[in-house]
């Protein structure tokens, strides 16, 4: 699908594969390609409420008479897949009627011969609509396709891609040329395919005739030798690209070598094995188009790996029969093994070459495991599972109406803090997968100069169909989608334990997300969620003159909720959208390949059963900034990196650029924007510059970078403490770095002026140093020599307010943040288990506050623990209390936010001020710091904690602006909004 440009949404690309033609498969690769034999999609199934009525008239742009005879299509989209809801041609006034259509976003397509195809995208409701299409003449494209030699290739398909988000096309004749009409104005994007060929496509076409030469598909040779050098014959060599997939193999002949043809331009990974031997895996195999490429692999004696699957019990681990295992090598591989585990929970899986490897295991009602291994002939590897949790309830409208066909996805994270995305579509997709996988890669037979695949190819599951899986071992049936039965109600199994929500989706009301709740493992909640219809937004797209745009990006994403949806306007500016929530931003971009940055983002509100009309205006476009990089004495600097931020709210341009020899770079479309410059380069202090207003010339001057170096040893017998974390906050972010074997560390290009350095490593408590980097020419700072103590443990429980235990609550030194990034659990953090038991190492010698914070439960301290080095003190119980305080801060439903925790300070108005800032976050990157108090967001003052919470949520495609005061000084930062968890 690399084909269409990357601004379509996938509702666009499904109808525009679903106009553009058949699918066939061809090997290498058996790649779904669209064949340009237009054809109508199915018609649209049975549906509820087919009430709805369209008058049509059609004419001609610029004499303004009917247009008889024209075709008029009305397209609708279900859950991703094209519909014909209704088909009708013109009479002699120009007029269609089309009956019996369904209600809510429709797309309507008319062509008439002599014209460009004209699209209209609608909503209708109950009743009767009416809309005026006018037909521009159409422009015709003459494309000739050859071979190297100039020959013509018969057959040749071509493909035209305009404005327009459905592409148009037409097959070559015999003398290789093809005429394509009922193109709207170009530039146009051309692409030319012929079996045998490597495709090529051509962008910024204008009117033709276009020469297009077609080269010969690419070839790789496989020699490959035995451990004694010799040739290994009946070796099995498997290949895997980027256009290749699943992978495929071929047996060497008797000189060793085998020949893979008929492959298109890409990068490739091959590997080779016979018996127990096998060869390196050969990564990054690039074959540029028609080429020809030898790659030698050596084999070498293979290992095979044990594995053992079990359940933790209350009366010990109990085997899992049945668990699908897959091996990767180096943790990422194109030719992953399968296997399945026996009764005992046993499998034996090789060989792969020893090294480091990532062993997954997968069982029916069980969350994955993974774990690093390194791979020997000794290896075992225990795996424990986690049972997963069940989640049932009721889907209703406004009214308590039962929802029928609504779809659901459970998103979240995971009790150590990774996200939860469980859907069975996925796990279908991985079982067909892993189902093909087993009976190993399917060979290549000889075809000319393709292969060709001997059977079926697997059955890859899809949005719009769900095709037959093969019953696993161990598993009793296929898996069924998440879809709400007649009466509304739904059972939703195997979910993650953990802090989990459902979004349900169904076409005639708006994306819900559930409420969050805690889903311990093996347990069972129920959950009912109330979808309502929601507001229509009808709007066009004009520019400076009033001029309609055709073919602009617009998108909706909502402010609360995970929805994200995109569509093209249509040849008249138009754009709609169904089923949209109370508060959404819709951002407008000009349209085109090219087009990266937004130029329009509005959020608006769409109160639920109204409809919203909105013209949006694509100003003129703005002046190109340029950027100058100089050094302290004015030289330029080559190949510097500048990070350029808008720091308006409704123009969110974010671009990185790089200097030329000369220090020079253009930012295009930010002149008259304030915007925040970064400007980084090697032996240079990074800077952050500020413009209110950017002219045509930004300059930036660069200091020598400041460097630090230090060792850190242990306290007790002064050994070198290899692999400590080292974090360095200064004024323009936090930088970080690993010590070597001899416990060394240097950070360079530093700025100068005050730094805060903390160390923590594994079984050692945590240092911190506080230090000031003198500015000069390229200065060096020595540190002394950081000795890290011996850790000291705190063990204990975690209780709720009536003495039960909380499994899951984070457990920290002083204080726990509310909100992180979606990851692992920081370091410094211990989580409870199902008895609420925590075990947190590497603090500090002496007394300690200790902090739990559960969500929805509550938080608690542990004043005056008594704490020493190399000791564990265990016996500390922790209880939770005032989960009521949890109201000022509620969950936040929005996709993504910001990873802060916030606080108010004291008098009589209150600020928000920053908490904590979790380490790694996109908050952390922006240079916020605990203590910063916040001003306004996207231009808004801020009215308490809660207030702050909302407006830092929001989709996750939209960046937020922040307004900060640190002591005396004012600033404002662009935050990359990220997937946060509570």
């Amino acid at each position: 699908m690399a084909r269409y440009p990357a601004i379509l949404t996938h509702a666009a690309r499904v109808l525009a594969i679903a106009l553009a033609g058949l699918f066939f498969a061809t090997l290498p690769g058996a790649a779904l390609r669209p064949l340009v034999i237009e054809w109508l999609p199915p018609p649209l199934p049975p549906h509820p409420d087919r009430d709805a009525t369209l008058d049509v008239r059609v004419t001609a742009a610029l004499s303004q008479r009917a247009v008889a005879h024209a075709r008029v299509q009305a397209i609708s989209l279900v859950l991703g897949k094209a519909y014909v809801a209704g088909l009708a041609d013109t009479d002699a006034l120009g007029a269609a009627k089309l009956t019996g259509l369904p209600r809510g976003e429709l797309w309507v397509l008319v062509q008439a011969p002599g014209f460009a195809r004209a699209s209209r995208q609608i909503v209708l409701g109950q009743g009767a609509g009416s809309i005026d299409v006018a037909l521009a003449g159409e422009h015709r494209l003459e494309v000739v396709v050859v071979d190297e030699g100039g020959g013509p290739l018969p057959d040749a398909e071509v493909e035209v891609q305009g404005a327009d988000p459905l592409p148009l096309g037409a097959r070559a004749g015999a003398d290789g040329q093809a005429v394509v009409g009922r193109l709207g104005p170009p530039p146009w994007i051309v692409t030319a395919r012929c079996a045998g060929f490597d495709a090529v496509t051509r962008r910024g076409v204008r009117e033709g005739p276009e020469r297009i030469v077609l080269q010969k598909l690419g070839a790789i040779v496989a020699r490959v030798t035995s451990e004694a050098g010799t040739p290994a014959e009946g070796a099995e060599v498997r290949i895997e690209g980027t256009s290749l997939w699943p992978a495929r193999s071929a047996t060497t002949r008797a000189d060793g070598s085998v020949r893979v043809s008929g492959l298109l331009a890409g990068s490739y990974a091959l590997r080779a094995s016979k018996g127990g031997s096998v060869s390196a895996i050969e990564l990054g195999v690039v074959l540029a188009r028609g080429e020809e490429k030898t790659v030698a692999l050596g084999l070498a004696p293979g290992v095979s790996v044990a594995v053992h699957v079990a359940e933790e019990t209350a009366e010990g681990a109990a085997p899992i029969a049945g668990a699908r295992i897959s091996l990767a090598e180096g943790g990422l591989s194109p030719f992953p093994l399968e296997a399945v585990t026996d009764k005992a929970g046993d499998v034996r899986i090789g060989p792969v070459s020893p090294g480091d490897a990532t062993v997954l295991a997968t069982a029916d009602g069980f969350l994955s495991g993974a774990r690093s291994i390194q791979a020997s002939p000794r290896t075992v590897v225990p795996l424990v599972l986690v049972r997963s949790g069940t989640l049932l309830g009721r889907v209703v409208d406004a009214r308590g109406f039962s929802i029928a066909g609504a779809t659901l996805e459970i998103v979240g994270t995971d009790t150590a803090g990774f996200p939860v995305d469980d859907d069975p579509r996925r796990a279908q997709f991985q079982e067909a997968h892993f189902t093909s996988s087993l009976g190993g890669p399917r060979p290549l037979l000889s075809s000319g100069e393709l292969g060709v695949v001997p059977g079926p190819v697997p059955p890859i599951p899809r949005r719009e169909s769900s095709p037959p899986v093969p019953t696993l071992p161990g598993r009793s049936a296929p898996l069924e989608p998440w879809v709400t039965r007649g009466d509304g109600t739904f059972r939703l199994a195997p979910v993650s334990p953990g802090r989990v929500r459902a979004i349900v989706r169904h076409p005639e009301y708006v994306e819900t997300v559930s409420e969050t709740v805690s889903l311990s493992s093996g347990g069972e909640i129920r959950l009912d969620v109330v979808m309502r219809r929601g507001g229509t937004l009808d709007g066009r797209v004009v520019d400076a003159r009033g001029v309609p745009v055709f073919g602009a990006s617009v998108s909706i994403a909502a402010v609360r909720g995970s929805l994200e949806r995109e569509t093209r306007t249509a040849t008249d500016g138009s754009f709609a959208f169904a089923a949209l929530p109370d508060e959404v931003t819709v951002t407008v971009s000009q349209g085109g390949e090219e087009a990266s940055e937004a130029s329009i983002r509005e959020a608006i509100t769409v109160p639920d059963g109204t409809t919203r009309s909105l013209t949006l205006i694509l100003a003129a476009a703005r002046p190109d900034v340029s950027l100058r990089v100089n050094d302290d004495r004015g030289f330029p600097i080559d190949e510097s990196q500048v990070t350029v931020s808008s720091l308006d709210p409704r123009a969110p341009l974010r671009a990185t650029v790089f200097t030329d020899a000369r220090g020079e770079a253009k930012v295009h479309g930010a002149g008259g924007l304030p915007l925040s410059i970064e400007a980084r380069a090697p032996s240079h202090a990074p800077k952050v510059l500020t413009v209110a207003q950017a002219g045509e010339l930004v300059v930036v001057a660069l200091d020598p970078g400041e460097q630090i170096t230090g060792r850190v040893r242990t306290q007790r017998g002064g050994n070198p403490v290899a692999g400590a974390e080292i974090a360095l906050s200064t004024s323009t972010g936090t930088v970080h770095a690993i010590t070597d074997r001899q416990g060394g560390f240097t950070l360079g290009d530093l700025a100068a002026g005050s730094a805060h350095l903390r160390v923590r490593a594994p079984l050692h408590a945590p240092a911190r140093v506080e230090l000031s980097l003198p500015s000069g020419s390229s200065h060096e700072t020595v540190l002394p020599v950081i000795e890290l103590a011996d850790e000291a443990v705190a063990e204990g429980v975690v209780l709720d307010a009536r003495g039960q235990p909380v499994a899951g609550a984070r457990v920290a030194e002083d204080r726990v943040p509310i909100y992180l990034a979606v990851g692992p659990t920081p370091a410094g953090m211990a989580l409870t288990d199902a008895a609420g038991r925590f075990h947190l190492g590497e603090l500090g010698e002496g007394s300690v506050a200790l902090e739990a914070y559960a969500p929805g439960v509550g938080r608690g301290r542990a004043e005056g623990v008594t704490l020493s080095a190399g000791r564990s003190t265990g016996r500390v119980k922790i209880v939770l209390e005032g989960a009521n305080g949890d109201k000022r801060t509620a969950e936040d439903r929005s996709a993504g936010g910001v990873a802060v925790t916030l606080g108010e300070t004291g008098g009589d108005v209150p600020a928000v001020v920053i908490v904590a800032v979790a380490d790694g976050s996109e908050a952390e990157r922006a240079g916020i710091s605990p203590g910063d108090v916040i001003v306004d967001i996207d231009g808004a003052p801020v009215r308490g904690m809660a207030d702050a919470r909302s407006k830092l949520g929001g989709p996750l495609v939209d960046d937020v602006v922040v307004h900060l005061r640190r002591g005396d000084r004012d600033f404002t930062s662009r935050i990359a909004r990220e997937a946060v968890r509570r």
